[in-house]
Formats: structure tokens, sequence, C-alpha cells
């Protein structure tokens, strides 16, 4: 009777201890909490060996240490057996308190993943199922020997692992998992959505300093249809092809007829944000040719003029950037025809420096001119041979409009503000 007794109440304190530690493992595997390393795991791919050890651990801290190591071990054993699904559990006392824990499946079925692409137009299809081809191949070898039952305890750890994998090859987009079980084979699905912040919108400006603006309008028209299939996608994944970009913008303006006819070239810079920037300067390797129209306040020595400018590329000197120009400008204050005949040479980018003939005063004049761009300021200045000074400091407003603060020795009011359209 004694040993009945005996042998119950042994049984009843093993079961409060199952029980008790039972419930701090299930705590730990569901809020992911840290304890001390006790436990030696074999057999576990690592993203569940590392769920598995943490729920482990806080078992072995549970355990009375009084008890003996092959006590412990089988407690051990029991607990894990009822918490992780689809595994045989095997458990052995090892040096120094430490208990090994041996998983081993119970019933193995290979598994397929299906990556499905979400529905982007092109250029965008090509980039992300290029950036998307590893994930299969990752996937299937993480879950490679994994019973589907395990994946009910073990399914954050697995989106979490899947989400790091993806995190570098497809930034701003958000995985959805979802398992099957078929006769033979175990099938997970990838869908994939956009993240916030998102591209709401495009924004393509054409900048050129040789070609006439009546077709920067055009070349703006047909990007900003184009661009319509980078709406909706995330501003990150976008940053990461922001290179893609550039080169797409740069083939495609470069295929248009405008640019093809004016031996020109593009060279584009996207801005990734949710109101997206695509600058694209169209500079033709030939031909400059452009035309203004510019009205006066504050002189009364002009009130306003048409003016237009066309030149030709040169290659007196290997690598040094050079143009022969000729400029007509029509004063429509007394409707006077003056000419201007120019060499001027590109020391550096967005600069040019030469000399040039006026017609009206009939003299020589050395230059210096910066390249105007959109929403910065530019300058251009001038000496004549006679030492008189000329030059104006100017904002691009638009692409169209731009102003100017305009100083000319030669006249009575100096001083002058103009507004120039570009045509």
């Amino acid at each position: 009777m004694d040993l009945e007794n005996s042998s119950k109440k042994k049984e009843s304190k093993y079961v409060q201890i199952v029980a008790a530690v039972l419930t701090a493992a299930t705590f730990v595997v569901l809020f992911c909490f840290d304890a001390w390393a006790s436990v030696e795991i074999n057999g576990l791919p690592q993203w569940q060996a590392a769920l598995a050890k943490q729920s482990l651990d806080a078992v072995h801290e549970g355990i009375p240490k009084e008890q003996t190591p092959s006590y412990q071990a089988e407690i051990m054993k029991t607990v894990a057996s009822r918490i992780f699904a689809g595994y045989d559990i095997e458990t052995s006392a090892l040096k120094n308190g430490m208990i090994l824990v041996e998983f081993s499946a119970q019933r193995k079925k290979p598994w397929t993943v299906d990556v499905k692409i979400p529905q982007l137009q092109s250029p965008a299809l090509e980039w992300f199922t290029e950036d998307v081809k590893p994930l299969k191949p990752d996937i299937e070898a993480m879950l490679d020997g994994v019973p589907l039952e395990s994946i009910a305890w073990s399914d954050k750890a697995l989106q979490d692992s899947i989400n790091a994998i993806s995190a570098e090859m497809l930034p701003g987009w958000d995985l959805s998992l979802l398992m099957t079980a078929k006769e033979d084979i175990c099938e997970i699905s990838v869908s994939f959505a956009p993240k916030m912040p998102m591209i709401l919108a495009v924004n393509p400006a054409p900048v050129s300093n040789s070609l006439p603006m009546v077709f920067h309008g055009e070349l703006r028209n047909k990007l900003m249809g184009e661009a319509a299939a980078f709406i909706g996608l995330p501003v990150a994944w976008t940053a990461k092809h922001s290179e893609d970009i550039n080169l797409w913008a740069e083939n495609y303006i470069n295929e248009q007829s405008i640019t093809k006819r004016s031996a020109a070239s593009a060279n584009a810079s996207f801005s990734p944000s949710q109101i997206s920037q695509l600058n694209v300067r169209v500079e033709s390797s030939v031909y400059t040719i452009g035309a203004w129209a510019a009205i006066y306040a504050g002189t009364s020595d002009h009130s306003a003029e048409l003016g237009l400018h066309l030149g030709r590329k040169v290659e007196l000197l290997s690598d040094v950037p050079m143009e022969a120009y000729a400029e007509a400008r029509l004063g429509l204050q007394d409707w006077e025809l003056s000419y201007r005949f120019g060499l001027r040479f590109r020391p550096l980018r967005d600069f040019w420096l030469g000399g040039e003939w006026d017609t009206d005063g009939d003299m020589w004049w050395v230059r210096l001119t910066m390249d105007p761009q959109l929403h910065k300021p530019y300058f251009w200045v001038r000496v004549s041979e006679d030492g008189d000074f000329n030059g104006a400091l100017g904002w691009r407003a638009t692409e169209n409009i731009s102003f100017e603060v305009e100083y000319d020795a030669r006249d009575e009011d100096r001083w002058s503000l103009k507004m120039l359209g570009n045509l």
C-alpha cells in the first residue's frame, strides 16, 4: 500500500512538473523570450532550431535541479513531444547539466515552392522576375525535410526567415505565405504586395541647351506616358533600381526620332519618392538650336527682342567640346537686327568660354556662359575689346521661362530686369 501511494505521489509530481514546464515552454514558443543556454539541438533546420532552443532552454530552467540528469531528460522529452508536432523526440543527459534533444521527422514529404509574380508592367516586370529568382531555391532549401505539421508551431519563424532572405533582394515588398498539403507533396505559395510608401506619380523633366524648347514638351509627354509603369511600386524597391530606371529612360529617349535626327543623347537621373523626379538631360553632339523672346523692364534702352541661336559642334582639339555658332537678335523697340558669330569651348561641365564678333558696335567680345538648368541660377558675362562689360545673373523658373538681372555698361540705364521665354 505504501509502495502504491509512493508511486502515485511520484507520478503526480511528474505530471505537475511536466505541466509547469509545458506551460513555460508554450509561453516561450508564442512570445520568443530568451533563456539561459542549457540545451543542445540536433535534427532541425536553423530557423526552427533557434525557436526550439529558446523554448527548451525555458523548459530546462523550470525543471527542479535536484532531479537526476536522466529524470530531467525524460521530462524534457515528454514536454518537447507535446510542443513540437511533426517530430519524434529523443533526449539524453550530457555533461555539465546539458541535455541533448534530437529531432527526427515523423513523415517527410517533398516541398514545392510557387512564387507568384505580381502584375507589373515592363520594364518593372523584368526587374522583379530577375530579383526574385534566388527566392525559390532558398525557400526549398529551408523546407527540405521539414514536416508540414511542424509549421503550426514555427510559422512565424518561417515567415521571419523568408522575410530576412527577401529584404535585400526585394525591399519594399510584403510577402504572404500559403501552405497546402497534397497527396505526395507539400506546396507553399509566395505572393507579394507593395509596402508604403509607394510611387504616386513620376514627373519627367527633360532639359536641353542644344535642342529647341518645343521638343522638350514632346519628350516630356512621351516619358510621362511610359513612366506610368512605375506608379504603385514601392519607393524602396525603385531606389534599388534607380540605375536601371536611368538606363531605361536614356534608351527610350535615344530611340526617339527627335534625338536621332539631332544626333542627341540622353543622360537621366531618377530620384525615388512618392512624387518621383525623372530628370533627363538631352544634348546633341552635333547641333545647337535655340530661340528666345525677351521683355525688358527698368530700362528705356530696350523693350523687347527676339533671338535665334544656331550652332555646330566642331573638333579642333581632341577631347575638347567646341562649338561654332551664329546668333541673330531683333530689337523690337527700333527694329534693329544684329548678329553675333563666335567660337567657344567647354572647359568644365555646364560652362562655355570663347570669343565672338558682334555687329552691334563691330567689335570682339570674350564671353563666359553657364548653361541654364531648371530651378537653378546661371549667369553669362562678356567683356569687349574696348573694356565694356555686359552680363546677367539668371534663374530658370520653368522649362519655358527664365528671369535675368542684366548689366550693360553701354546703356544709359545700365541695370535692367529681363524675362525670357525659351522657345
